[in-house]
């Protein structure tokens, strides 16, 4: 008997764990497990990356607390029966709750980010503690943010387990950079250093762009290349680009369906984020072959060895920034070699389908507990 997964998510739009979830519905079809998608909040053309049999529902939520919302989803629910809920982060934790109220359908809720600023005051706190002892089983996308959950007291008695993000090793492979760079408009002279994010708060792309003022002064072959839309700090950003005094050295590309192609046309991905679980954007970088200098504070130890593949640092402020990237550019057969190790490192530890079984056996116990259950009443 198959197994059917029904995935509750805020919105399905362009994003690393919303890119998650569509790699990995693309798995589960070959394991017999069925995938729908229910996006609260609304969806975009990013849905065509689901298989085509993946049936997506956009809620239509409005701001603020939807009751209406919720009572469709648990409409849903109970038209599709599904094996197993999946929601992931806090908003999809609270309408799947609602929704299912005193039912006991297995519910796996998912964090992929550590929490930050008001995720982590004390009624917010307790409030996710009331709500995780509803769930069968919480993960993470890596062992830091366990460590963080436990130091905030959210772990006890719980399920909790860590399962780690993928990548298609394939798809993300290295290329030639010359010609990613010429197939981009990128100039083909120089070191490429780059950001791939939406513009969004905690990636700190105004720190970025103050650090590139330093570098950019230092290393006059460096540019800086930008990956990404959306989010309400976009035009925000794009105004500091405007007037930054190396903005004939920065090249904004948006978003792009070519993402392997980006990573190949640089020699250093960025990663300022105050928070992050495993950055989807990281492995992805590190599976092209090239290293990645990630803010010491986002969960960057379980990906990075320092030196090897990659380097963190301290990025309190735009001259952290600055020293840490001009260290490395300063060395660019280093940055070579630090990037064939991060390729051999994410083919090892990180490919696609060890993920997939990951959660395969998550859904397949949850539903067999729902199934034995269901027997014995």
């Amino acid at each position: 008997m198959g197994i059917s997964v029904l995935h509750v998510l805020h919105s399905y739009r362009p994003g690393g764990m919303e890119n998650m979830i569509g790699q990995m519905a693309w798995e589960m079809s070959r394991s017999g497990i069925a995938v729908d998608v229910c996006a609260l909040a609304g969806t975009d053309d990013f849905k065509s990356r689901l298989p085509p049999d993946t049936r997506v529902w956009d809620l239509q939520k409005r701001r603020g607390l939807d009751l209406r919302c919720a009572m469709r989803l648990r409409s849903l629910i109970h038209e599709l029966k599904p094996d197993v809920v999946h929601s992931h982060n806090w908003n999809a934790l609270v309408y799947s709750l609602l929704a299912l109220g005193m039912n006991r359908m297995p519910l796996l809720h998912g964090e992929h980010a550590l929490f930050y600023g008001w995720e982590r005051s004390p009624w917010r706190l307790w409030l996710r503690s009331l709500f995780y002892a509803r769930c069968d089983v919480i993960h993470t996308v890596s062992q830091g943010q366990v460590q963080d959950m436990a130091r905030l007291g959210l772990t006890k008695h719980l399920d909790v387990q860590v399962i780690r993000n993928g990548v298609d090793t394939q798809k993300f492979s290295p290329q030639d950079k010359i010609s990613c760079r010429q197939r981009l408009g990128i100039p083909t002279e120089g070191l490429c250093i780059g950001m791939a994010a939406r513009f969004v708060p905690e990636k700190r792309h105004a720190l970025l762009l103050q650090s590139f003022e330093q570098i950019g002064a230092a290393f006059p072959h460096v540019r800086l290349v930008l990956a990404g839309a959306g989010g309400n700090c976009q035009t925000e950003t794009q105004a500091l680009v405007a007037r930054h005094p190396y903005a004939d050295r920065i090249v904004q590309l948006g978003h792009r369906d070519d993402m392997a192609n980006v990573y190949n046309a640089l020699d250093l991905l960025v990663l300022t984020s105050t928070s992050e679980g495993m950055s989807n954007v990281t492995l992805e970088a590190m599976s092209c072959g090239v290293p990645v200098l990630m803010n010491a504070s986002c969960g960057s130890e379980e990906l990075i060895s320092q030196g090897h593949n990659g380097k963190t640092a301290a990025m309190t402020n735009a001259e952290e920034v600055a020293a840490a990237i001009g260290d490395l550019v300063a060395q660019p057969e280093l940055l070579k070699v630090m990037g064939r190790q991060a390729r051999a490192g994410i083919e090892l530890e990180y490919p696609l389908a060890k993920t997939a079984a990951r959660y395969a056996s998550v859904y397949s116990a949850l539903a067999g507990r729902q199934r034995t259950m269901m027997e014995v009443s």
